[in-house]
Formats: C-alpha cells, sequence, structure tokens
C-alpha cells in the first residue's frame, strides 16, 4: 500500500508563509478546509491579498496508492520532525502542484473566485 499525502507551502507576496502536510494532492483552495495551519495562516491576514500554494505530493510506501487519512499526516509529520531527511529519503515526490487565489478577510468565506 502506498499512502499519498502533499507538503504545502502557503504565503503572500507580503511574506506571510506557513507550511503543513494534507492529505493527497491539494488543487483548489477548498482541499485546506478543517486544517488547522492553514486557519491559523488566514487568520493572521488583515488585508486582500493573493495566496501562492506550493504543493510536493508524495508516495510513503509502495503498491497499490490510497489517499492518506489525517491520522497518518499526524504521523508523518512526526516522522519528519524526528528526521529532517524523512520526505527525501523515505518518501517518493510524485508531482508538484502550484495554484493562486485571491483571498480576503472581509468577504464572505474569504474568498473571490471571480
Amino acid at each position: 500500500m502506498a499512502v499519498q499525502f502533499s507538503h504545502v507551502r502557503v504565503s503572500t507576496p507580503d511574506g506571510n508563509q506557513a507550511e503543513f502536510l494534507v492529505c493527497g494532492i491539494p488543487r483548489e483552495f477548498d482541499d485546506f478546509e478543517y486544517y488547522t495551519a492553514f486557519e491559523d495562516f488566514l487568520d493572521s491576514i488583515e488585508e486582500e491579498t493573493e495566496i501562492s500554494v506550493h504543493a510536493e505530493a508524495y508516495l510513503y510506501g509502495e503498491g497499490e496508492t490510497y489517499k492518506a487519512s489525517i491520522e497518518e499526516v499526524a504521523y508523518f509529520h512526526l516522522r519528519m520532525q524526528q528526521d529532517e531527511n524523512f520526505l527525501s529519503g523515505h518518501c517518493d515526490n510524485i508531482e508538484s502542484v502550484d495554484f493562486t487565489c485571491n483571498y480576503s478577510p472581509d468577504e464572505l468565506f474569504g474568498i473571490d473566485w471571480g
């Protein structure tokens, strides 16, 4: 079994940034719903801005691919804290994903889809 997850970096033009792990491969803003690290990042934004997302997707293990569970992502986070080479030494990087979105803390849900 190969477990799929991503290491994500989000940033704004003014240098505000955060890094965290997520299940699967994020392709849009909604894929970060319920991630505390992402919510904390959004809470730190005080004015309308563009958010850039860069995700590196990984597989841990071999065989049929499954999207990681929240518990597996927490385990991978612990592994990364204990071993700075966890991603490069124990996982296969399979894809990079980049996208941007406009964010305003004053708008409903903060997203400008226009």
